[in-house]
Parts: structure tokens; C-alpha cells; sequence
């Protein structure tokens, strides 16, 4: 039995176990051989516990390299796990598809979509060679860096989905659909002039709404105007203050999401009912009407069927005898 912290990423509750150079994992009833020797195989602790002198079973490899992925699928030797398991283990290859369709079903919330995200990485691993892949994972990842619940890791988040964008840019460079997503992440980055190069080759290729739409973003960009931030930087902002309200840190809130909104290109830009609903809350709960109801009255105007606006502003309404 060895033990090897060499080269490894610690995971609780799991325990590396370095077999022989040659050794092999016999799988599928002693019809396939697959050679795993020379780097230090994930198991689970209480597989680990049971080795003894003999080497982990083909079940304790699978669990112990698919629990070591779904922890960190960018931990070291990810493509040699994921390899092992593609010839050996079809069940955890399917369960993680049956995953996958299974939350595409439902809008869910940011715990599930890092679940979602965990099973794309692994099977991008598993195919390297399929663009499909990544640009799925870089979806994933932009969609989870701009939920509202998740804000305060979004700037690490879209770099992340940059990453796996670019790489299924390498693989599929004319992809129309890609090139728009992963402009709009440059974008979001503040990586303006890449974003512009990605918008600029397919203008044609995009139906008449997102064509103008860019075309008007384009022209903006190319008159200087721009966010004062990059737009990450006020994600991150928003999740602190939100953070803040939370706490009833009204004050600091408030100041947070003034900022933000007082940008009026990122306000044209990025039009979030939500921002506005909170910093309309603050006020109301600071005693400032006149500023209460101008913020929800505009995140009223951006989401009509906003009732949690609706309804603070009509209890503000009903509380407060505003001056003439």
C-alpha cells in the first residue's frame, strides 16, 4: 500500500495510492486491461483504509478518480483519470450525461448549475477533441457568473468561461453562435477590442435583432464609450451589496449600487430590475422616500411584473405623505 502526497491535490476524504509502472486495471469481467501505473490514483478513505497489501479494486478506482473530477476536474493527472474512466467505467460515463439532461430541464438554482458545470468539465475531458464541449462549459460559466445569488465570484467565474471559450474557439473558429457568446464575455471582462474582433466576423451570419444590437453596441465602442469599469468589477460590487443589504448595512449598500447605477452606460447596457429594487429598498428603510420610490419605480419600468417592487412601492406609497 502507498500513500503519496507527490504531485497530488488534497481532497477530503480522499487518499492517493501509487501502483507499480506497469501495473493494470483489469475491467468489464476481465475483457479490457488498462494500464494506471506510475501516478497516484484518488481513492476513498475507506477504500484506502481496506488495501492492506493488495491493490484498490476496479470499483474502488471508479469511485475514487469520479469523486476526485467532481471535486476538481482541473486537479493534476485530470486527463489520465478521465481517460481511465472512458475505458473502463461506461456506468459513471452515463450517469454523468443522465446528470446533465436532468437539470437542462429545470431553471436551477446556482448549486445545481455548479453540478451541471462539474459533469460538462469532466466530459470535456473525456473528448478534447469536441468543440461542443467547452463552448457548453463557457455557457454554463457565464450564465452562473451573472446570477444575481452568485455575484461575488463572478469575476473568477467568466474568466473561467473565457478559458473554455477560447478553447472551443481553437477547435471550431467559424462557429457564429461561439464567437457572439465569447464576445459578449470579452465584453464583460472589459476585453472591448477582442470583443470587437469576435462581433465584426459574424455580424452577417446573425439574425436581423442581434445584428443590430451589436451593430449599436459596435458603434458605442468605437465613439469611446464604455462602462467606467469593467463590467465584472460592478457583478462583484452588486454581490457585496447585496451582501450588505443582507446584513441591513443599508448605508453601504445604498453608496455600492448608487455607484453602479450613476454609470449610464452600464445602466443602458445591463438593465437589472434587481439593482434598482435594492437600492430603492435601501432608501426606504434609510427614510428617504423621494430616492425609494425613484428606484423602484425604475426597476417597475425595466420588469412591469416585478411584484416585489410593485409591493414596496405601494406599502412606500401608503407609509409616507411625500411633500409637495
Amino acid at each position: 500500500m502507498t500513500d503519496t502526497k507527490r504531485e497530488t491535490f488534497p481532497i477530503r476524504g480522499i487518499r492517493y495510492y501509487t501502483p507499480t509502472a506497469t501495473a493494470l486495471l483489469v475491467a468489464r469481467d476481465g475483457n479490457v486491461s488498462i494500464p494506471y501505473g506510475g501516478i497516484p490514483i484518488p481513492l476513498l478513505e475507506e477504500d484506502f483504509a481496506s488495501l492492506a497489501e493488495a491493490a484498490p479494486s476496479y470499483d474502488a478506482v471508479g469511485r475514487g478518480i469520479y469523486q476526485a473530477l467532481r471535486t476538481n476536474p482541473d486537479l493534476p493527472f485530470a486527463e489520465r483519470y478521465a481517460s481511465i474512466l472512458k475505458e473502463g467505467y461506461p456506468h459513471i460515463i452515463a450517469e454523468l450525461g443522465t446528470h446533465i439532461i436532468m437539470l437542462d430541464k429545470k431553471d436551477v438554482e446556482v448549486s445545481y448549475l455548479d453540478r451541471k458545470i462539474i459533469a460538462l468539465r469532466i466530459l470535456a475531458l473525456l473528448e478534447p477533441d469536441n468543440p461542443h464541449l467547452p463552448f457548453q462549459v463557457g455557457a454554463a460559466l457565464f450564465d452562473r457568473g451573472l446570477r444575481l445569488s452568485g455575484l461575488t465570484d463572478s469575476t473568477v467565474v467568466i474568466y473561467q468561461a473565457e478559458r473554455y471559450l477560447q478553447t472551443a474557439r481553437r477547435l471550431d473558429p467559424g462557429n457564429a453562435e461561439l464567437l457572439n457568446l465569447l464576445g459578449h464575455v470579452l465584453y464583460c471582462l472589459g476585453k472591448y477590442e477582442d470583443a470587437a474582433i469576435c462581433w465584426r466576423g459574424i455580424l452577417s451570419q446573425l439574425s436581423e435583432a442581434e445584428r443590430s444590437q451589436l451593430e449599436f453596441r459596435l458603434a458605442r465602442m468605437e465613439g469611446g464609450e464604455f462602462p467606467r469599469v469593467a463590467v465584472v468589477d460592478y457583478l462583484e460590487a452588486a454581490g457585496i451589496a447585496f451582501d450588505a443589504y443582507e446584513r441591513h448595512e443599508y448605508d453601504e449598500a445604498a453608496a455600492i449600487l448608487r455607484d453602479i447605477l450613476d454609470d449610464q452606460v452600464f445602466r443602458t447596457e445591463f438593465p437589472v430590475a434587481e439593482l434598482s429594487f435594492v437600492l430603492g429598498s435601501c432608501y426606504s428603510r434609510l427614510a428617504m422616500p423621494r430616492d425609494a420610490e425613484y428606484y423602484l419605480r425604475h426597476a417597475l419600468e425595466l420588469r412591469p411584473d416585478y411584484d416585489e417592487a410593485g409591493k414596496a412601492l405601494a406599502e412606500l406609497q401608503r407609509s409616507v405623505v411625500f411633500p409637495l
